[in-house]
Order: C-alpha cells, then structure tokens, then sequence
C-alpha cells in the first residue's frame, strides 16, 4: 500500500552543561536525594485555545513522581527557578547543522514553550528555539526536504509506570536535543533508514553530538493512502525504522480495509516492531513564547566538515569496511591523529577491534594509557605491534612505567635466540621448512617486540641454515 513518511530525528549534544542550566549534560550514578510528587494541567497556547494531547493527559488523572540528582540538577529541573541563559555551544552546534543542511535561518532565534503534560517535564511545557528551516538533504542522489532544525531540551527518563503513576528521572531533563524534521516525501521505508543515517553523521560531524544508548532517537511519521498522519515515537535502532514504518502501513491498512478510518494519534514504537496507543495526535495549539528569555542573535560559525568527506579521506589510507567502522567509531579524531605518524590499518584495527575485544573481556583501558602507548612507539621505545599485548597487562591492574621495559625492541641477538629455541622446539616444522607456522610459533614469544620482516627473515635463515647441514 502507498504512504508516506516523514522523519524526526533526535541527537543528545553539548559537552558542558545542560541547555537552560549548568549541569552538566549525563546521567547521574548516585541515588535521588530527593522525591517530588506532581500532578499536570493543560492551558491555553498563544491561540487561547487548549491542545487536545494535553487535555487527554489532563483527563487521565495521573501522579507523577519526579527523582532529583543533586550532582545532575538544579532548581530548574525542579521548575522552581527560572532557567539561565541559553547553552552557546549546543546554539552553535544547532546552526552548524542548520547551515550543513543548507537551511535558511532566522536572523533573530526565539525561544518557544511547547505544552507538554504529561509528565516528561516538570514545567508542563518543552523549550525548543526554531534554528533553520526549508533546507535539504541528499540520499542517494535524491533530495529530501528538511522541514525544519530545533534545538529543545531533552525530556525527564521514565523510571516506572503504572496505571496511575510515573516515576521520572530529573537528570536527563534540559540535556541539549537537536531536532530534524524532513518533510514527508518518503515513500521506501529502507531509504528512511539511509535518510535517517545520514542525518545523524551530520549532527555528529559537530563533533558534539552524544554516544551510546538513548543519545539518539527517531519519530515517524507515517500516513498511508486513505489513511491519515500517525507519529510513532521512540525509535532508538535505525535498523528497526523499516519494520516499524511497513507494520504501520499495515495497522492502517487493515483498519481501512474493514471500513475503519485510521486516527490522528501519536503511538510508541514497541521492540517487535508493532506500536501502540499513546495519545491523540498533538494540534499547533500548544506554542507560545518563553518569557523568561529574550530573543537570540545567531552565532557566527564555521561549517565543519562532514562525515562523510572524511570517510573519503579515511579511504584513501585503509580499506572502506574499516573505515567505515572507523567513521562511527567514538575515537574517530583520535584515529586521525595516531594516523598521521602509525601505520593508519594498525591504528584503526587497534581502536575499531582491539578495544572492543578488551571491553567484552571486562579489560578497562585508560584513553591517556594508549595515548603514551602510541607515543612510546613513536619515539622507537616499543613496537608498534607490542602496544595490545602492553596494555592488556596494564589494564589488569599493573603500573604502566613497570610494564613498558618487558616490550622494548629485541636486540638482534636476543632475537635469534629466541627463533633458535623455537626451532630447537619444534624440529618437525624445520625438517618441513614450514616456515609460517614457525613464525607463528616465534610471534607469540616475541609479542610484538620485533616487526614482522626482521622476525622472518631470520626465520627463513635458521631454517636455511638447519636443514642445509642436516642434508649434507
């Protein structure tokens, strides 16, 4: 069946403080120290007219429980002080991503209040400032219009509901949010997913865009021919988008084909793919201005350079699927640097594999360890190839400067001595002259201290050496 599909994507930013605070923009990993118990009401928007979302949350009667952090809020997660003055760095990174997606931006920036009650703020309302709009975006060599950029406050993260109760987390309330929405020309739901993709290495080319679970999210909104506009909200897997859009178009095919018509409503994406009923569809009654912050001037900025041109710069050094892997890497500019002084596949492997390995092995490697690692390296003090097998011995609990004598380069003759021992081992592999698996067998008592051509070369030379005397 035909539809249409229009996206909203969420990316958390800001490295220094919350958007309309100074806390600072995480998760806190302390408990509460204090509970606050609240009840919402709807009111009227700029319009005098009341939003029928809100009136529906009104009606349900809930209680909502409110969970403070004392290192991660303020009065103003409380909605007991007026916010501060607006975040310059999440501001700037929103007009990057405006200007990156070729929007026309204001030449004044308002701050706008949102009614939202039902719960996820504690205000009753979401601040979002209208940063660019009318821009676009290309996906395979087909445009799709961006409806507009936002910068708004992340909501409150639910910690419990119940039928007549929500428990709330104040610590993810004000985290900076950029919000893209395109206009609903989509009609593939897997080109959704590429267009959704693209649109989240943008606001990560900023560099200042959030990793990890939940600092990304999607909203579609979908409507099929005969249907009408339904929002599904909460699409954390950009893998999923596709199968969340195809079983909304056939929710709503089924519901016109048994001589139903599909209603206006916002839905939450469920982990099977299906959706299920949050509340009617949001109206334009529920923006008003904020009065407790005056208008903004756009900040000067410079266009970062995009993902994606420097996924072609990646590709000229090592292999696309590496890059790739390296591009959505969190030590992206990391592996940029090393590699202009180390073997750029070495490095990228290291961070892309490595790293990763340690990690599902519960191995804990410091950012600042492999940093000296590298620099060690650099100066002729290790082997490159020595810098894994080091730090896996420090990150089970040894001290750096005690570890690093044990991987000093191999001197020539303690090298031949230990290629000797192993042929002495293994006199089967001699005879054969198998001389990969003697290697093999050398590497793992060199461990990185000596670079491979030196290690088989001589090799190749004992083995020469063995089997001419053995012959004659």
């Amino acid at each position: 069946m035909k539809f249409r599909c229009g996206l909203e994507v969420h990316v958390r930013v800001g490295k220094k403080r919350k958007l309309f605070c100074h806390c600072p923009p995480r998760l806190s990993d302390t408990e509460p120290s204090l509970r606050v118990t609240r009840r919402l009401r709807a009111v009227s928007g700029e319009a005098g007219l009341k939003d029928r979302a809100a009136i529906f949350e009104e009606r349900s009667g809930r209680e909502f429980v409110y969970l403070f952090y004392p290192d991660t809020c303020c009065l103003v997660e409380l909605d007991e002080e007026p916010i501060h003055e607006i975040d310059p760095e999440s501001l700037e990174c929103a007009v990057k991503v405006a200007r990156l997606l070729h929007c026309d931006i204001p030449d004044r920036l308002y701050v706008m209040r949102k009614i939202v009650v039902d719960g996820s703020n504690t205000s009753g309302f979401q601040r979002t400032v209208l940063v660019g709009l009318n821009g676009w975006i290309e996906v395979d060599r087909r445009k799709v219009g961006i409806k507009s950029v936002c910068l708004e406050e992340e909501s409150a993260g639910i910690v419990e509901k119940g039928e007549k109760k929500t428990v709330f987390r104040l610590d993810r309330l004000g985290i900076p949010l950029v919000e893209i929405s395109t206009e609903p020309v989509i009609t593939d739901a897997e080109f959704a997913r590429k267009v959704a993709e693209k649109l989240c290495m943008i606001v990560r080319s900023t560099g200042l865009a959030h990793r990890g679970l939940g600092s990304v999210r999607q909203d579609l909104n979908v409507s099929v021919e005969g249907g009408t506009r339904v929002e599904i909200k909460g699409v954390q897997e950009l893998e999923m988008i596709p199968k969340i859009i195809e079983a909304e178009v056939e929710r709503q095919a089924g519901l016109i084909s048994s001589g139903k018509k599909p209603e206006p409503e916002t839905r939450a994406a469920l982990p099977d793919g299906s959706s299920e009923f949050m509340r009617p569809l949001p109206g334009s009654e529920r923006m008003y201005p904020e009065t407790d912050i005056g208008p903004l001037d756009v900040p000067e900025v410079e266009v970062p350079e995009t993902l994606e041109e420097r996924l072609e710069r990646l590709k000229r050094r090592i292999p696309e699927q590496l890059a790739r892997q390296v591009l959505k890497s969190e030590y992206l500019d990391l592996v940029e640097k090393l590699s202009e002084k180390h073997d750029p596949v070495f490095v990228a492997h290291f961070f892309t594999s490595v790293l990763k390995d340690f990690r599902r092995r519960g191995l804990e490697v410091r950012e600042e360890d492999v940093i000296s690692a590298f620099s060690l390296a650099e100066k002729g003090k290790i082997e490159e190839k020595a810098i894994p097998d080091l730090l896996e011995e420090v990150s089970s609990g040894k001290a750096f400067e005690d570890v690093v004598p044990k991987y000093s380069p191999l001197d020539r003759s303690e090298l031949e001595r230990i290629v000797l021992e192993v042929a002495a081992e293994n006199p089967d592999l001699v005879e054969r002259k198998n001389l990969k698996a003697l290697m093999g067998e050398v590497m793992k008592k060199v461990k990185g201290r000596a670079p491979g051509s030196e290690v088989f070369s001589l090799v190749k030379e004992v083995v020469s050496r063995r089997t001419s005397s053995a012959s004659s």
